[in-house]
């Protein structure tokens, strides 16, 4: 046992063995690699990331176009939202949350049932398109239309035909400005073919079709709510080559800065804006506001021939002489608040 013990010396010149062979080995594996990446005429890639790809569902449109679709629909959401808030008396704020692609089948699954649904065409473009509006947002919007403050119901249900009729206004408003979000690609007409209050009767095309979806976001007051588009790609084909951001500016450089200041500048001066009138305040102890009764006076820290102050929308804008016109109490306008002047902070306990 003893006799096939290894000294010193041998150990090290095995281990030299060893590690010259390994390297013999590498550097034979690098020479028959470079051979065979001279003797293809195509560059071998060794490590790469792997990236999925559905078959079963390809995109169909590029980035450039989603992004460019996107710009043209926000333009549609500003001019919707300012025709909406004069419509229902309030301020509605409409904006784009996504746009994605999407199989038919995927944009009916994630739709709320009941809900209020447009089936519409485009002519002259061929096939069909889907505009929907969430119960969520659609009651309240129809509580404001009838004269009530916006209240929303605790549960959805199917809408009758008063409610139908009104709905059916507010999508034809939203026609208006989607055909203008589009003039500038394709002029077309949208009509509404068939309404619905259940996803799963629309069937436009086939369930693995892709499609264009659109999502909106609507807010008035405290309720806020969803509203959506789904548009086929096969009906947006024809025109899908002119949906590049390149050419979107092209076309909309020189139109945007004189047509739209046009609409937006009409849309604004016919939106309805609430106005307040602040006569004064008091500072006043609790033990005094608990004895409060009918009859009480609470003095204010105005004179009488002070001027009120005057605001829309909760922001201070004039100083006015309260009067009389007909049998109505008025204000009188006597000057223009400047945003360098807070004086009316303190006199009327307000801060913007």
């Amino acid at each position: 046992m003893v006799d096939e013990i290894l000294s010193a010396g041998e150990l090290d010149a095995l281990l030299s063995g060893i590690q010259g062979s390994a390297s013999k080995e590498d550097s034979e594996v690098k020479e028959a690699e470079e051979v065979e990446q001279k003797s293809t005429p195509y560059p071998v890639q060794k490590k790469g990331k792997i990236k999925q790809y559905d078959f079963r569902r390809p995109d169909k449109f590029s980035k450039d176009q989603i992004r460019t679709i996107e710009m043209m629909h926000e333009a549609f959401a500003r001019h919707f939202g300012a025709d909406l808030s004069a419509y229902i008396r309030t301020i509605a704020e409409v904006s784009v949350t996504s746009v994605k692609q999407m199989t038919f089948s995927e944009y009916v699954e994630k739709i709320p049932t009941p809900t209020s649904i447009a089936v519409f065409s485009l002519e002259p473009l061929k096939g069909m398109a889907v505009f929907e509006i969430n119960p969520s947002i659609i009651f309240p919007i129809i509580d404001r239309v009838l004269g009530g403050k916006g209240v929303a119901i605790s549960k959805p249900r199917e809408l009758t035909d008063l409610e139908q009729s009104i709905v059916s206004k507010i999508i034809e408003k939203a026609f208006i400005n989607l055909k203008d979000a589009w003039h500038r690609i394709v002029e077309f007409e949208p009509e509404i073919k068939a309404r619905e209050t259940n996803p799963q009767f629309i069937q436009i095309v086939a369930p693995n079709e892709m499609c264009l979806n659109l999502n909106f976001e609507i807010k008035i007051k405290e309720h806020v709510g969803a509203m959506s588009m789904c548009i086929p790609y096969m009906v947006i084909e024809p025109v899908l080559f002119k949906l590049s951001a390149k050419q979107w500016f092209t076309l909309t450089k020189e139109e945007l800065s004189v047509e739209a200041r046009k609409i937006l500048d009409e849309k604004v001066k016919n939106t309805w804006i609430p106005i307040s009138v602040n006569i004064g305040s008091a500072k006043v102890k609790m033990k005094e506001i608990i004895n409060l009764k009918p009859g009480d006076i609470i003095k204010l820290e105005t004179n009488k021939k002070d001027d009120v102050l005057v605001l829309a929308e909760n922001k201070p804008l004039f100083y006015a002489k309260i009067g009389v016109k007909g049998k109505k109490k008025a204000v009188k306008v006597v000057k223009i608040i400047s945003k360098s002047d807070p004086s009316y902070e303190k006199k009327f306990s307000i801060q913007i």
